[in-house]
């Protein structure tokens, strides 16, 4: 078949693969920012296929995308699938790998290690280091010639409600906005809910795709007057702009938090949150523990303070997340294509 490339430099149509897990037991951060990457590609640069290696939790997911996909729930089976395919980039966006795994791909094609707290894999390997959090320069991050280091708050992956920013200019923030992510596998929105109930303050509460049907019926069972759920919602960005407060887990969704000017109150259930909770803290963000040792005794009078102040934040906080990093990283990837 035919293939047109929309730019002079490209004399074939580029292949990039990236391979992600995703589930109730890991989540799906690591697979929303892959495919938030991918859409900033393609974006950029129409004449690039793009196809993802996935295990089968995430199908239903990639299902309303327009990427192609493989279904293989083993990375060592990776090799054997990639094997006879004609790859320009391969992007990995997994803890689950090793560096034998990442000099293997290494040796078929060119690789981009998505990273988040230098403490996996030699990050020498890759062609393209990608770190997005805030503190990622500060993880001594060894130097390598010719590697491209995108890394800080600059390159933050966001998806692509994001990427023109900005906070929409609502009127008003009212109530607060509770969310553990795609999952929740230690049963926090309940206690959340149980603490926070009685507060005259509107609460509505994330349900995400990996929450079990038994466990929407407890909440659903449980929640009072006040409380509304919002089911598996495609996008949060409008739910956290109307929002005065967001209790979230430390992960991403803390950065789409402080892009909308809402307030965040953390709490970290997996190490890979600890670090990002802890600079945080530091910088005057309220953060209330860490699974098992959540303190939610905190959350009623917090809230009550927080609520009723006028809250000045510091403008480091305020300009800490632009929305425009998923179309920088996808320059540099496609720049590196056109070589």
């Amino acid at each position: 078949r035919k293939r047109n490339a929309s730019r002079l430099e490209f004399n074939r149509m580029k292949t990039i693969v990236f391979r992600t897990l995703g589930g109730k037991g890991i989540g799906y951060g690591h697979f929303y920012r892959c495919l938030s990457l991918a859409k900033g590609i393609t974006f950029l640069e129409k004449h690039v296929n793009i196809i993802f290696i996935i295990n089968e939790e995430l199908i239903e997911l990639i299902e309303n995308t327009s990427f192609n996909y493989i279904v293989s729930n083993k990375l060592n089976e990776d090799l054997n699938i990639i094997g006879n395919m004609d790859i320009d980039l391969f992007i990995l966006d997994s803890y689950l790998g090793s560096n034998e795994y990442l000099r293997k791909i290494k040796r078929k094609t060119k690789l981009m290690l998505m990273d988040d707290n230098n403490d996996i894999y030699d990050s020498t390997i890759a062609d393209i280091l990608y770190n997005g959090n805030i503190y990622a320069q500060n993880l001594n991050y060894l130097h390598v010639k010719d590697q491209i280091q995108l890394l800080g708050s600059k390159y933050l992956i966001m998806k692509e409600e994001y990427w023109v920013n900005k906070q929409d200019e609502y009127t008003s923030k009212e109530g607060v906005l509770v969310t553990t992510g795609g999952t929740d596998k230690y049963g926090v929105i309940t206690r959340i809910i149980d603490t926070i109930k009685h507060l005259d303050i509107k609460i509505n509460v994330v349900i995400g795709p990996g929450f079990n049907d038994d466990y929407i019926k407890e909440i659903d069972d449980k929640k009072p007057e006040n409380v509304d759920l919002i089911y598996k919602p495609i996008s949060l960005k409008d739910y956290i702009n109307l929002s005065k407060i967001v209790i979230t887990a430390g992960g991403s969704t803390v950065y789409e938090v402080l892009s909308q000017k809402s307030i965040p109150i953390v709490f970290s259930i997996a190490d890979n949150q600890d670090l990002l909770c802890a600079i945080l803290n530091r910088m005057g963000i309220e953060y209330i523990g860490k699974y098992p040792n959540i303190d939610y005794t905190k959350l009623k009078p917090l809230l009550k303070r927080v609520y009723s102040d006028d809250v000045d934040r510091e403008a480091e906080l305020n300009n800490l997340v632009t929305g425009e990093g998923t179309l920088l990283v996808a320059q540099e990837i496609i720049g590196l294509l056109d070589k």
